[in-house]
């Protein structure tokens, strides 16, 4: 803690001025000063100061000089770098650490060398709105969930600035919330059974028939596409037609297994047959993305506005469909909350007229009871 603490007032040039100084715990002498805009306001800011020392330290005055690009050049240091695992669990580092990078620049560009105790709730709030204003890449309208994504790792600095003290309070918490995930757009598009057949026949084709089984695995088992790229054959087990998905390859960091249907299990075996590598190897041979094949089946199957994450969707739609509840549906997409569980299963119309249809059957039951209570005879119904 600092020593031989003294305030006073200075007047100089017509200005006044809050003065503070103390010997910091190397034994150097520091000096704050603080603009004021009168005496009264100077004995303000002295008290301010003062109190700052006694609760912070003077490291205090070392941040007040910190800017947002050297918070993110900390960040980007001790955080924003390829996660590491022992023992199967993520100790170090960031599993989307290349998205978050992409946030870095995103920040440095709005706020700059901006000092970080001058970003205020409302430098936030018109961040947020500078980012709905701007079109994306492709010149669309960006999401609220992307922006949302991108506000979620701007708590996350500021909240390592407030807890390393850099800042006395995260500006997030200085109004109203900042982030709405129920503003987020559900995705409703569910592939129909015809709908799955013409996608799963464009990958009938030389160029497209690596990316059929990886279909055919999203649709069946609902994985994340991440999951479906890392799974390597000792994860399968064609005895108890069931496949474990590592830990430290799912979003969650816990292990766990789906089952395999018929069709999935045949295709998996027939791949099997055709390895030639390492027994260790990749089960569907992919190191990135499939995108581009992607693309090209969506289009010749005339599936234009279907994403690969539609088919984790549809599996939990379909699962919804069958009278699975939601907690099964959970532990098969790998889900630790209900509530996220509930964005995936999506009721279509369909669905929606059959409520309506048992509620009809129901009424019409009821009526038929009253009408028969109402015309029995007095001793029968004794």
């Amino acid at each position: 803690m600092a020593r031989n603490r003294k305030g006073s007032i200075v007047e100089r040039d017509k200005r006044v001025y809050a003065r503070v100084q103390f010997v910091g715990n190397d034994g150097r002498k520091r000096d704050v000063w603080r603009k004021a805009d009168n005496r009264k306001h100077a004995r303000e800011l002295i008290k301010k100061l003062l109190r700052e020392i006694d609760d912070y330290g003077e490291k205090q005055f070392d941040a007040a000089q910190m800017t947002f690009t050297d918070l993110c050049d900390y960040y980007s240091q001790r955080y924003c770098k390829p996660a590491e695992y022992v023992e199967d669990r993520k100790v170090d580092g960031l599993r989307d650490w290349k998205h978050v990078r992409a946030f870095l620049r995103i920040f440095r560009e709005h706020f700059g060398k901006k000092r970080l105790r001058e970003i205020t709730y409302g430098d936030i709030r018109a961040f947020r709105a500078t980012r709905l204003q701007t079109p994306t890449q492709y010149k669309r309208q960006r999401t609220i969930t992307t922006v949302n994504r991108e506000l979620s790792c701007l708590r996350r600095l500021l909240n390592i600035a407030a807890r390393e003290s850099w800042i006395n309070k995260n500006p997030f918490a200085c109004g109203d919330p900042l982030i709405s995930f129920t503003a987020e757009r559900t995705r409703e598009r569910i592939l129909t059974p015809a709908e799955e057949r013409r996608l799963l026949t464009a990958c009938d084709g030389s160029q497209r028939k690596h990316l059929r089984p990886i279909l055919m695995c999203a649709l069946d088992t609902g994985m994340r596409q991440g999951e479906i790229f890392k799974l390597r054959w000792p994860d399968i087990c064609f005895e108890t037609r069931t496949m474990t998905i590592q830990a430290f390859n799912t979003k969650t960091m816990r292990e766990r297994s789906v089952a395999m249907t018929t069709r999935l299990k045949e295709e998996l075996e027939q791949l099997y047959r055709q390895q030639t590598l390492a027994s260790d190897a990749r089960v569907f041979g992919v190191t990135n993305n499939v995108r581009k094949s992607f693309l090209s089946a969506r289009r010749a199957a005339g599936l234009i506005d279907v994403r690969f994450h539609d088919l984790r969707h549809t599996h939990a739609t379909r699962l919804d469909d069958l009278g699975f509840s939601l907690a099964k549906i959970g532990g098969q997409l790998g889900h630790t909350v209900v509530q996220t569980t509930l964005r995936y299963v999506n009721r279509d119309k369909a669905a929606v007229r059959q409520v309506a249809a048992a509620l009809d059957a129901f009424h019409a039951g009821a009526v038929e009871a009253v009408t028969y209570c109402a015309t029995d005879s007095p001793e029968t119904i004794r």
